[in-house]
């Protein structure tokens, strides 16, 4: 049997396409282990959302395409590391 993890998080996001997010830190994946970062680069900067919603291989909250604003570029990021900005 597989153990599950208290940080598994094998939920996808509910992310619509065209919300606007903030790059943040994602929780710690086990007991100890600091807040993970997205990136120094990325890290409380704003995207949009173009796509996504898409199964990950870690079960991080998804995979989405990502327009980042302060770059002007479209990225892949996992959904635990965004935030809805309302």
């Amino acid at each position: 049997m597989k153990e599950k993890h208290a940080w598994s998080h094998d939920e996808i996001r509910d992310i619509p396409i065209g919300t606007l997010v903030r790059f943040v830190s994602a929780p710690p994946r086990f007991s100890g282990e600091a807040p993970r970062d997205p990136g120094s680069n990325l890290l409380s900067t704003v995207g949009i959302v173009l796509s996504g919603g898409m199964p990950d291989g870690h079960g991080w909250g998804g995979l989405f395409s990502i327009h980042s604003n302060e770059h002007d570029e479209c990225i892949s990021f996992y959904g635990d590391f965004l935030e809805v900005i309302e």
